[in-house]
């Protein structure tokens, strides 16, 4: 199944490995991120829900704190992501440049649904088989 997706995105075992490098890089930013607006939420809770009641003003106040706060975050994380996809795409370039290749995108690819599904599904098989293999190593069958 792994194989089939790359043979149908036209990747060698290489370039496998190296997709599956960037996706676990992909996936810790993301992780990283997810923590980060947890403990948005968790602050509010632990800072400003200390009476039992609360007026609508306040309880106003406080979501339109916490929205302020979660949107900060998940901007700075957008930005951050497709500044990290430029210099990616930098770095291709350039090895490109060097053997005097010109390199194109099709952006429209980019927001193909079948292919974005073709690629969760194989960040979720590579990922759970990953998490298995290591598992095994940890708590072999005996």
């Amino acid at each position: 199944m792994l194989m089939l997706l790359f043979a149908e995105l036209g990747l060698n075992e290489h370039h496998q490995n190296e997709v599956i490098n960037y996706m676990r890089f992909a996936r810790s930013k993301r992780g990283l991120r997810l923590k980060t607006v947890d403990s948005c939420f968790q602050d509010l809770k632990d800072s400003r829900l200390v009476e039992e009641t609360f007026t609508v003003d306040e309880v106003t106040d406080m979501l339109d704190g916490l929205q302020t706060v979660v949107h900060s975050e998940v901007e700075s994380e957008l930005i951050n992501t497709a500044y990290t996809n430029v210099l990616l795409l930098r770095q291709l370039f350039s090895q490109a440049e060097k053997w005097y290749l010109k390199l194109q995108t099709d952006i429209s690819e980019l927001e193909n649904r079948e292919l974005l599904e073709q690629v969760a599904e194989f960040e979720k098989s590579e990922f759970t088989s990953s998490s298995k293999k290591v598992e095994t190593l940890l708590n072999p069958r005996l």
